[in-house]
């Protein structure tokens, strides 16, 4: 049932409840939570965290305004409405929303994916096969907005509104970002996935070790199976640190049999199934494994795993073919934007083609510095031809973090160039290469939308690729 008493609050918490009368324990029953005072509504619990840019307790009047009828709060306001003291308004929001919606995680299977990358094709291909073997499934990650993992109260009330429409299962991408802050404490999971860790966000998180121990989070008390892929270091580390304290499923890259990659796409062998995808790139065969041996370790029939397989479908911005009648260059646009991403890539790239690789990228504007000149020796190091553009610079002028990336540059073979319009350096790269070669666009994938300054303009890296595809038939026609 949605809804939660100002006790049930209290007692969820830890928290001290400030009221001016002890009746309002049981009267006052909260029927929704918010942090947002733009977005909460009739009521409410407002949480009002303490962040980097701003501190909700400023804005708890407005969130009152709005219909919220209680607050929680790390120290007492003048509002004369009941408020729950706690330490941490954060660290209390999760489980605090999920007892407001109800536990909805409780009553669904979750299936949570973690690691560096892979984790959005694994968390579709786990959504995709599930239906394919007749099961109510929904999927939640960087495909949906902003953040890839959402908020405690979008979160839980995402998760109530599934639940209402009859989903059984639900496959989400949860980040580290998410796991350090709290966003999926007071989620059950049926099962978590690990699929890698290299370096990313350590900006955030400060260096690899506090990075790991963020994503091992969720393999906590939360999680019922841990499938663990043991392809790297911190996997096998992950897996023997969690030893007998819960099931661990180690998913070993050798369960890819034979495998045989093409620009348009795979077939392999799994568990004497043969599987022929449409995705590109040996690491997507990763990421469809650890997917299929999620379902393999939760009983479901291994013929009906594999049929999935077969009918998973690339996903937008992860190696995604563009392509137009007549063209004679191949054009690959993916989200790589870190440097293991970006080297699976080109590797992928490389495997697949025997003419030139060019590569079109940049890097996130205020985000962590030290990968720009690894990315640009990864790229010169794996490219025959490097253009380094912008990608969301943000509030950081692109020039400057263009000399960055071309100062990696200099350690590898390839040609580079920077071209800071990013339609133009498309342009350039596509109408430059000859025919046989293959171009990929990395760093945005299936964004929409490019962050200069405080603006988001619209931008598409497929429109663009396409545009630039035309004017070069155009061209030779």
């Amino acid at each position: 049932m949605i809804g939660a008493s100002l006790a049930e609050i209290v007692a969820q918490s830890g928290g001290q409840l400030l009221t001016q009368s002890p009746l309002e324990m049981g009267e006052v029953r909260l029927s929704g939570v918010s942090h947002d005072s733009r977005v909460a509504r009739n009521g409410d619990l407002f949480a009002c965290i303490s962040g980097d840019q701003h501190d909700g307790h400023l804005f708890a009047t407005e969130a009152l305004r709005a219909g919220a009828l209680a607050l929680l709060v790390e120290r007492e306001l003048d509002d004369a409405v009941p408020q729950v003291v706690v330490p941490n308004v954060r660290k209390a929001l999760g489980p605090v929303a999920a007892s407001i919606y109800g536990e909805p995680s409780k009553h669904l299977k979750v299936l949570g994916v973690t690691g560096t990358a892979g984790k959005t094709t694994t968390t579709q291909a786990l959504a995709e096969i599930l239906k394919s073997c007749g099961e109510s499934s929904s999927s939640m990650g960087t495909l949906d907005g902003q953040r890839t993992t959402p908020e405690a109260p979008e979160l839980q009330r995402s998760f109530a509104r599934l639940l209402k429409s009859g989903t059984d299962w639900v496959c989400m991408e949860v980040s580290s970002h998410g796991l350090e802050l709290g966003r999926v404490d007071g989620t059950h999971f049926a099962a978590a996935l690990f699929t890698n860790l290299s370096p990313e966000h350590l900006d955030f998180h400060g260096d690899m070790d506090a990075y790991f121990r963020a994503k091992r989070r969720l393999f906590d008390e939360r999680t019922e199976t841990a499938i663990v892929s043991v392809g790297d270091e911190w996997g096998r580390r992950l897996a023997r640190e969690l030893g007998t304290s819960r099931e661990v499923v180690e998913v070993d890259p050798k369960l890819i049999q034979d495998p045989r990659v093409t620009a348009n796409g795979a077939t392999f062998m799994w568990r004497d199934q043969e599987i022929e995808t449409t995705l590109v790139g040996y690491f997507n065969l990763i990421n469809l494994l650890m997917a299929a041996e999620t379902l393999n370790a939760l009983r479901f029939d291994r013929a009906d795993i594999a049929r999935g397989l077969r009918q998973v479908q690339p996903v937008r911005g992860r190696m995604e073919p563009v392509s137009v009648a007549r063209s004679d260059v191949c054009v690959l646009v993916d989200y790589a934007h870190k440097p293991a991403a970006l080297s699976e890539a080109l590797k992928a790239a490389r495997s697949i083609t025997a003419g030139s690789v060019w590569v079109v990228f940049g890097a996130g504007g205020d985000r962590d510095q030290k990968k720009r000149s690894v990315m640009g020796e990864i790229a010169a190091g794996l490219a025959d031809e490097v253009i380094v553009t912008s990608d969301n610079p943000r509030s950081e002028d692109p020039a400057d973090i263009a000399n960055q990336i071309i100062v990696g540059t200099q350690r590898g073979r390839a040609r580079s160039q920077i071209v800071l319009d990013r339609a133009d350096a498309i342009h350039l790269a596509i109408g430059e290469a000859v025919a046989g070669d293959l171009i990929l666009v990395a760093g945005k994938g299936h964004e929409t939308h490019q962050t200069i300054g405080e603006e988001r303009r619209p931008f598409d890296d497929v429109a663009v690729c396409e545009q630039a595809l035309a004017t070069r038939l155009e061209g030779r026609s």
